[in-house]
């Protein structure tokens, strides 16, 4: 299949599916399908494995779909419009990040579908080159948008392509793409995020650490690899120790459920896990935004790990245990309508990270929750008529778009798969 961008969203072209020479022995195995399954009961258990459980990944309804990429299309437009002739975009963080909220609205806009040589991208990438490296967030951001750049059209709904094993395959178009101006503007930003890691960690760079700012770091450099930017191993590795230690180090034992999106199809199961979440700073007070930040930073940094000797037997498994814990945080703690634990504190930063927590991890649920629809619907009755969300508010219309478009590159490596002799039961 390939994809080519028609407006702000992308329109799919597939080849015709082969007609059955006849039609009777289809209908006649859906007709025993029927006869054999339990009347209003749960679909059968499609056997495939001992240890797992396996079920359709279905599609979201047309019409919600549609609802969806009206509301992208009309967050967009809102961004648009609001451009400065310079290319930049106003916002009140503008005066302290002269660079992240016109990053963030360039990001935003490259994910809602415009392409990445559309003359306002163009002059919005004129605009950042001018600006030094100089923040955390922004750097990250800026990184993150190059690589958006040279995508394709993100489309919220397309399903992940996996082979006969459940192991997926995600193109990497930066790195075939990528101009030479815009891959050594990266290796600047690259370079710059580097050398401000300190104990795996990040500032901003000033002052204390905090796991807002690593967690940025991280995506952006995420991006760069993608792009093909060589990034040294010790900057995942500190990374990953930090988010081990970082982490609660007890918490409620719970029953959590999982499950693992592989295209077309989702796996689930149920396991004992101890619900312990992360915080800004320090190992008290742990939040939505901030779980989710560390579920993102664990796996950015298992996904670029997979293949390392250093990622050894036992590191794998302690950042197993930690993703699980980190969702069965999140399970017992679930909510959309505000930041779990923080109000409405950073409500749109939370649900953007959410996002990254679902998509990264391959969880359509979290427990009995479809997090993406819960979300989308709250976003869809909140966008003002004009296009924008909280009041016309740049920074939150820009998380609301990127959790809309659930705008997070998958990664190819498994999140965590089901325990070895531990049968998988359906949610």
């Amino acid at each position: 299949m390939r994809s080519t961008r028609t407006g702000s969203h992308a329109v799919a072209y597939a080849g015709a599916v082969p007609r059955h020479r006849s039609l009777l022995p289809l209908l006649l195995l859906l007709l025993a399908a029927v006869l054999l399954s339990p009347l209003g009961g749960p679909a059968a258990r499609a056997e495939f494995d001992e240890d797992e459980a396996k079920f359709p990944n279905e599609a979201y309804p047309p019409a919600f779909r549609k609802r969806v990429n009206a509301a992208v299309d009309r967050g967009a437009h809102w961004l648009l419009r609001h451009q400065r002739p310079d290319g930049s975009w106003a916002d009140r963080h503008g005066g302290s990040y002269p660079m992240g909220p016109s990053a963030l609205a360039t990001l935003a806009v490259l994910k809602s579908g415009v392409p990445g040589d559309h003359p306002r991208i163009e002059k919005a990438f004129a605009h950042l080159r001018e600006l030094p490296l100089q923040k955390t967030y922004s750097v990250a951001i800026l990184l993150m948008a190059l690589d958006a750049r040279y995508g394709p059209a993100q489309d919220a709904f397309a399903t992940e392509t996996v082979d006969r094993y459940g192991h997926r395959s995600e193109p990497t178009p930066c790195e075939a793409g990528i101009s030479k101006e815009d891959l050594a503007w990266m290796k600047r930003g690259v370079k710059f995020l580097v050398q401000n890691q300190q104990g795996g960690v990040w500032r901003y760079p000033r002052g204390k650490f905090d796991l807002s700012n690593t967690q940025y770091a991280l995506l952006g450099l995420k991006a760069a690899s993608r792009c093909g930017v060589d990034i040294p191993r010790r900057v995942w590795m500190d990374a990953l120790a930090f988010h081990l230690q970082h982490q609660e180090t007890e918490g409620e034992e719970v029953k959590i459920r999982v499950n693992e999106v592989r295209g077309d199809y989702r796996i689930e199961w149920t396991e004992k896990a101890h619900a312990r979440g992360f915080s800004y700073v320090g190992r008290r007070n742990p939040t939505g935004s901030m779980t989710t930040a560390g579920i993102a930073g664990l796996l950015i940094c298992q996904s670029e790990l997979w293949q390392s000797r250093s990622f050894t037997a036992k590191l794998r498994q302690r950042s197993r245990d930690a993703i699980r814990d980190a969702f069965a945080w999140m399970q017992k703690h679930y909510a959309v309508h505000g930041n779990p634990q923080a109000g409405l504190r950073h409500h749109y930063y939370y649900l953007y990270g959410l996002e990254r927590a679902g998509i990264l991890g391959h969880a359509r649920f979290i427990g009995p929750h479809d997090w993406y629809e819960d979300g989308a619907w709250l976003l869809l009755d909140a966008q003002a008529t004009d296009g924008s969300w909280r009041r016309g508010g740049l920074v939150d219309t820009c998380f609301a778009l990127l959790f809309l478009k659930r705008a997070t590159v998958r990664t190819t490596t498994p999140a965590i798969t089901p325990p070895a002799g531990d049968p998988g039961r359906r949610r």
